[in-house]
């Protein structure tokens, strides 16, 4: 799909505030509210806009440790089905992604305590090595994507 600078200028408003409405995006961009509403419904139908939500902070609920976790998984197919069913399990497990390299997976883990952490881990030590990271502070996080990204 074809972004033009409208579009990229509503997609760049809505990922700094999501709950904005469509008059006010409208004024920000130079269009009606029928207008800019039309063209959100077209990036939504898209795909292009996957969704809304609330992002929440983990500190004050009580979720300090941010970890990384590689592993490096020696098994076949059906040991990678039992991974992913095991990690699946674990809502600690924010994010799991398959990756080049030594290692196969790759893990964001989320918990209230390095214990916890070691708690997350055990069951899946059967499945391979891991080396996890434990976060001590994030430089830049989930920045917007810009047109100056896409190819």
């Amino acid at each position: 799909m074809r972004l033009d600078d409208i579009d990229w200028a509503i997609l760049d408003h809505l990922q700094k505030e999501g709950r904005m409405g469509f008059r006010a995006l409208g004024r920000r961009v130079g269009l009606s509210a029928p207008a800019v509403t039309a063209r959100v419904r077209r990036l939504e139908g898209a795909g292009v806009i996957a969704g809304y939500r609330a992002v929440l902070d983990p500190l004050p609920l009580g979720l300090p440790v941010l970890a990384f976790v590689r592993v490096s998984s020696a098994g076949g197919v059906e040991a990678d089905e039992e991974f992913i069913e095991s990690v699946r399990r674990l809502p600690e497990i924010r994010e799991v992604h398959r990756v080049t390299g030594a290692e196969t997976y790759l893990l964001r883990v989320l918990v209230p305590s390095v214990q916890d952490l070691e708690r997350i881990l055990r069951p899946l030590w059967r499945f391979g090595d891991t080396v996890t990271g434990v976060v001590m502070s994030t430089a830049v996080a989930d920045r917007p994507l810009t047109r100056d990204m896409i190819p």
